[in-house]
């Protein structure tokens, strides 16, 4: 191998902590580049028939844009890669890879005379691949076997750097946020893009500090109208959160997912409303309203099925929380 065993060892236990979210991806992905001899690197995450760049180390901006869209998309190197799912070098392919659009506009204008394309392992058997590490060099030294051998048995790992965090629920985030008492820390995703604000991700990260299971998972309207679900996860020292658009949820409004939170937690109308300010009656109203809506029979239903869904919001935390 280009590298001993323990540096193995040391990589396997970056790339894991970066899928659970305490590094940021681009470390792992780093220490790969480096180790194996590479002078780029970038982590693609694949859905919906869109690749987009996770992380990208010096692969210039329109060569990435190319292997973003169309290596992605068409190229027969790409395409080897995906069906045998390991590895595949340029000595792999059993075509002249001088003859691909891929040669002629990504690896000959930067002087590349190696590379590897690297599929990732999706969590569900016959899922979509959640994406791939491609890598570049300079130097005509194809990545040895052994090598190859190991970046396939942790192409499983490698796929939790393209979504940090998740735990197989199938909620997919676009923002993930490590948040410590001193910083806030993007592992993926853009912070500008955020629909809550500083406060407002206060508010989340304390919810989660000091609740019992130490995670609390919650609904925001954006200004916009967009649903997101988001979800706050106390680890040591730090609090995960990911967010991701929701769907629209059977006709709620905000007003009633802030009392559904509360009757979730087995508060009384009277409670709910000195809470939320809002009148005994219409606290009355509008439970009645979230029992047809969401096809409860009683109460009990309602505050089992809100809690079964993260049926909670902001307001409802707030209140919960003061």
């Amino acid at each position: 191998m280009a590298a001993d065993m323990q540096w193995w060892v040391r990589l396997a236990e970056e790339v894991r902590a970066a899928g659970r979210g305490e590094l940021p991806p681009e470390v792992p992905l780093r220490a790969m580049r480096d180790g194996l001899g590479f002078d780029c690197a970038a982590l693609i995450a694949s859905g919906a028939g869109l690749h987009a760049a996770v992380v990208n180390l010096d692969y210039p901006a329109d060569t990435l844009s190319y292997i973003t869209t169309t290596y992605g998309r068409t190229c027969p190197v790409h395409q080897l890669a995906l069906r045998r799912g390991t590895p595949v070098r340029f000595v792999d392919v059993p075509f002249d890879v001088r003859e691909t659009r891929t040669y002629q506009d990504a690896i000959l204008p930067n002087g590349f005379r190696e590379g590897l394309t690297l599929p990732l392992t999706p969590a569900v058997a016959r899922a979509t691949a959640p994406g791939y590490v491609v890598m570049s060099s300079s130097r005509a030294v194809p990545l040895d076997d052994g090598s190859c051998l190991a970046l396939t048995m942790l192409s499983h790992d490698l796929a939790g750097l393209v979504d940090p965090g998740a735990d197989g629920d199938g909620d997919t985030a676009e923002l993930v946020l490590w948040i410590t008492r001193d910083a806030v820390e993007v592992r993926a995703g853009d912070l500008g893009r955020a629909p809550l604000t500083r406060a407002e991700l206060r508010l989340a990260v304390r919810a989660a500090v000091v609740g019992a299971g130490g995670r609390v998972g919650f609904h925001h309207r954006a200004a916009d109208g967009t649903w997101w679900h988001i979800r706050t996860v106390r680890r040591p020292g730090a609090v995960l959160v990911r967010i991701g658009r929701a769907p629209a949820l059977g006709g709620l409004t905000g007003r009633e997912l802030d009392v559904v939170g509360l009757v979730s937690r087995g508060w009384s109308n009277e409670r709910i409303s000195q809470a939320l300010g809002i009148a005994v009656r219409t606290v009355r109203s509008h439970v009645e309203s979230l029992l047809i809506k969401l096809d409860c029979p009683n109460r009990t239903a309602l505050a089992r099925t809100a809690f079964e869904r993260e049926l909670d919001t902001l307001g409802a935390l707030g209140a919960a929380n003061r």
